[in-house]
């Protein structure tokens, strides 16, 4: 009994936050995760409206963007971040980058596991809600790897963008290279360059680091956990989960690399070559949802913007720390669709059969996201004066946490910026965890005593 205090004790003073989370009664684990990042994007906006933040002076909404921007892993942002906040600032703006990459609760979740050398349920509860895992996988291994596999990458990433940077003869190499190696593989998208990556775009060595690290952290835990399983056991099969994702995010990359490739675009490349890179680059950026750009995005066709459009609404993958509505999720529902048209009762995907509340699932997600994408543009065409396909490209950045943009962010009004806040953040939570956080769990008995009625579709 006393060690459990002890342990809870700890706890609560490591995460305060948490410890406020989990001790109200919200109902639900969703309600909790949606006030403990709502909490957190609060202390950033707080320490970044701080003097000590700022070089420049900044208003409290631009402030507020950053850091919901920030703990949302997107990466849009409507201020220059090297040049309007101090090396403070940035270490905030990091700092939020990592919490919103691994997850607030994975982070205390680890420490609980090392403390106590077992899962509570309150801890077991929100890791679930926020991470899919495929049964079988246990819980601690799964947190367990997301903080080992997260602090590898992210000091492999460091290393080789500090020797990048250090022959580019870029300024500051040590800290640029830990920003971006944290930014790249939580697919944050900030960047310590005014430009982005631009002035990069030609330096294979960045341009492949930062694709692997993005790769590495937007097909999720779940593949890293799988193909290390398959490393140490011989006779270990990829689940079918890692399979279907390794499988769509090539058919994506491949796909909207030709697309961009062929496309009529104004770029700075050198020969198909430089070409070819910047088009894989773009679409892994797209794809991963890490928001880094190579390119002016300003200068696409309206062809393009709606292809970027549709990866950035796929997007990532469950269980990582990229965005979108999730690789997985429209397998299920192009295998909905193909049995349906097929007049089959039960759903496949590759030969394999899907339990049902995965493809219910999977339709929510997809459907959901659609209509706030739709209600995001309905509102930004009121108050801004840009065409659809920019106001499209950008909610769908937002809500899938992408970062991209083509160039309109800062010169959004405040109803705008408000709007794509809203959006970042729906984003980062989850569109099925946000909605159920708000309209609760309908109790069984009383939607027994509803009467069924038939409705022809």
């Amino acid at each position: 009994m006393n060690k459990r205090i002890k342990i809870r004790d700890v706890l609560s003073c490591a995460f305060p936050i948490r410890h406020m989370i989990l001790s109200s009664r919200t109902g639900n684990s969703e309600r909790r995760i949606l006030l403990g990042y709502l909490a957190y994007m609060f202390i950033g906006f707080m320490l970044l409206m701080l003097p000590v933040s700022r070089n420049t002076d900044t208003g409290w909404l631009d402030n507020l963007f950053t850091a919901v921007s920030a703990v949302s892993t997107t990466g849009l942002a409507t201020v220059d971040i090297p040049s309007t906040y101090s090396i403070f600032g940035q270490c905030v703006i990091l700092i939020l980058i990592q919490i919103g990459g691994i997850g607030y609760m994975t982070m205390s979740s680890y420490i609980f596991f090392r403390i106590s050398h077992h899962a509570g349920y309150d801890n077991r509860l929100l890791v679930d809600t926020s991470f899919s895992r495929p049964h079988g996988m246990p819980l601690q291994d799964l947190v367990n790897n997301i903080i080992h596999f997260t602090f590898i990458f992210e000091l492999l990433g460091f290393i080789s963008f500090f020797f990048a940077l250090h022959n580019a003869a870029a300024p500051l190499a040590g800290w640029n290279a830990l920003f971006l190696s944290i930014s790249s593989f939580c697919t944050a998208g900030f960047s310590p360059f005014s430009d982005s990556l631009c002035s990069f775009s030609d330096n294979i060595a960045i341009n492949l680091t930062v694709a692997a690290l993005s790769y590495a952290g937007a097909m999720g835990f779940i593949v890293i956990t799988d193909i290390l399983y398959k490393i140490r056991k011989r006779n270990y099969s990829l689940t079918f989960t890692t399979r279907v994702i390794m499988i769509v995010t090539a058919i994506m990359t491949a796909g909207g690399t030709l697309i961009l490739f062929f496309s009529p675009i104004a770029t700075t490349a050198s020969g198909w070559g430089g070409k070819m890179l910047m088009s894989f680059f773009q679409t892994m950026s797209a794809m991963t949802t890490v928001g880094f750009n190579t390119m002016d995005l300003g200068v696409l066709k309206v062809g393009p913007i709606l292809v970027f459009s549709l990866i950035m609404f796929v997007g990532a993958s469950p269980s990582g720390t990229g965005g979108g509505v999730k690789s997985t999720s429209v397998s299920a529902v192009w295998g909905f669709i193909v049995s349906k048209l097929g007049l089959r009762r039960r759903i496949t995907f590759m030969g394999r059969e899907i339990p049902h509340y995965r493809v219910e699932t999977a339709l929510t997600s997809v459907i959901t996201y659609g209509v706030m994408i739709f209600l995001g543009c309905i509102v930004l065409s009121y108050c801004e004066p840009f065409p659809l396909s920019q106001l499209l490209f950008e909610a769908s950045s937002a809500i899938g946490t992408v970062g991209l943009s083509t160039g309109i962010t800062p010169q959004l009004s405040a109803t705008g910026k408000i709007t794509i806040i809203v959006l970042m953040y729906i984003g980062r939570i989850g569109v099925i965890t946000f909605g159920t956080a708000l309209v609760g769990r309908l109790k069984e008995k009383k939607l027994n005593r509803r009467k069924k009625e038939d409705l022809v579709a």
